[in-house]
């Protein structure tokens, strides 16, 4: 007689625990890949900083081809590094909240922090030569420096770009599917 209670006991246990992990867990794992209000502002701060790092660049590749003078090389160099330095402003700031974001924010950060480095590194270096070498900002060496500045900047901006656009069309993918009712998408 009590073996059939038992198993029915042990049997509505385990129904249950299946009901509870399968309504709970899914919230759970929702709660855990919500997108981060503040990192998303960030990231878009971010973006604005490395379309203006990557114009500096630009225009510095064009002074490289022209004959403007290095006086005008160091303001603009001085102008991306202003912008490099938001950047890296903005990234510590993403770093700090790295892990109150959503997987694909963590991974954009991840992706965000190499890039700045090298970019940053590269400004320096730049700033460096021009420093001992003023009058020969149109000779190869320099403009060696600055394409790959320009390139730097211009990946840089375009990841960011990426992201940005990503975690809008996210956001506003999910937004659909709740209006619509739909299941969420994995």
């Amino acid at each position: 007689m009590k073996t059939p209670i038992i198993t029915r006991f042990c049997t509505g246990l385990a129904a249950l625990a299946l009901v509870v992990t399968f309504t709970l867990a899914p919230a759970a794992a929702r709660a855990q890949t919500k997108d981060s209000e503040d990192i998303s502002k960030y990231l878009s701060e971010a973006k604005t900083h490395a379309i203006l790092a990557e114009e500096d660049a630009s225009t510095l590749e064009a002074y490289a081809n022209s004959n403007m003078s290095w006086e005008s090389h160091a303001a603009r160099l001085e102008n991306m590094r202003e912008h490099v330095n938001d950047l890296g402003k903005t990234v510590k700031e993403l770093t700090d909240l790295r892990a109150e974001g959503s997987p694909w924010q963590q991974e954009a950060i991840d992706r965000i922090n190499p890039l700045l480095r090298s970019m940053a590194d590269q400004l320096s270096a730049t700033i460096n030569h021009l420093s001992n070498n003023k009058e020969r900002v149109h000779m190869p060496a320099y403009r060696d420096y600055v394409r790959a500045n320009s390139e730097l900047a211009s990946r840089t901006a375009s990841v960011i770009k990426d992201l940005v656009d990503y975690g809008k069309a996210k956001s506003r993918a999910e937004s659909l599917e709740m209006k619509l009712e739909l299941p969420a998408s994995k």
